[in-house]
């Protein structure tokens, strides 16, 4: 789902001025660059996105994670020298060969990210540090967007695709998103409606089942219009009274099942006081096997 976003350029620049300071490029100038670089050493070791900027040896490495990964520095470590070693063969350089690697982690799990964000730190924790004359290069070093980082309004407010997302993953995590989908529908554009819709169907079906999901779709595909969106606030309402007597029903089995479990103690002690089987049963209306 996240590659997919992250296909598009806009959304990759959104990533990157995130955690870059890159205020000299009014618009970044980026481009894909496809996973080619993956030797057979590597095999079936690809980054889920990487663009460069048009012309120069300025990489950018997204990955998408949805819980902690202890490894990731040594991940990025092994991408970044994966592509620096494409970039070297392809351009097969004489002089000083020189590239500058910016990867991001966009995390979406439960939870802060916790994780080192560069082989320095680890180093660091080991007891092992740098001296003053020496300068850490960054390698092994990544950014985070940690969607935990970001409120629901500020996620709304961006208006941009990957902000969407962003937003349906940590509304899903605490049980708001259907606070927040008719926000999603109003502010989705036209031309992003064919991968909301490729989300809805991932997302939702899980979340709602595939009956409801459909009418989010149907609603999504109408573009927000206002007979749409009262239909959605009915369906909305129509999901919460549904859950609202799931609740009451567990509640209610809940109680029942305590007071069966009061009522066979109070058996079990009557037991032990030697009273008659027989009237145990007819006051607590058990089964003499349920307290025996």
């Amino acid at each position: 789902m996240f590659k997919k976003i992250l296909e598009l350029p806009k959304e990759v620049e959104s990533a990157i001025r995130k955690v870059v300071d890159l205020k000299q490029y009014e618009k970044l100038e980026i481009e894909s660059v496809r996973n080619e670089f993956v030797t057979e050493d590597y095999k079936g070791k690809q980054v889920d996105v990487l663009y460069k900027l048009k012309g120069k040896e300025v990489y950018f490495l997204i990955e998408h994670q949805s819980k902690n990964d202890q490894y990731m520095p040594f991940r990025i470590l092994d991408y970044e020298m994966q592509i620096m070693n494409h970039s070297f063969r392809k351009r097969n350089y004489k002089g000083k060969f020189q590239a500058k690697i910016i990867a991001i982690v966009i995390y979406t799990g439960v939870g802060k990210w916790r994780v080192p964000q560069s082989i320095l730190e680890i180093q660091e924790q080991f007891g092992y540090k740098l001296k003053p004359n020496q300068n850490y290069l960054g390698i092994g070093e990544y950014n985070v967007i940690d969607v935990n980082d970001y409120t629901k309004e500020e996620l709304l407010e961006e208006g941009t695709l990957l902000s969407k997302v962003l937003l349906i993953e940590k509304v899903r995590k605490e049980g708001e998103l259907l606070d927040v989908l008719d926000e999603i529908i109003k502010r989705t554009k036209e031309k992003e409606i064919g991968i909301m819709i490729g989300i809805f169907r991932y997302v939702l079906v899980k979340d709602l089942g595939k009956e409801a999901s459909e009418k989010y779709i149907k609603i999504l595909k109408e573009g927000g219009r206002k007979d749409m969106l009262e239909s959605m606030y009915a369906l909305r309402e129509d999901r919460r009274k549904t859950l609202l007597k799931s609740e009451k029903r567990g509640e209610r089995r809940g109680e029942r099942r305590g007071e069966k479990i009061g009522i066979i103690k109070t058996a079990q002690n009557m037991f032990k006081e030697n009273i008659d089987i027989g009237l145990i049963e007819k006051i607590t209306g058990l089964n003499r096997k349920e307290f025996m």
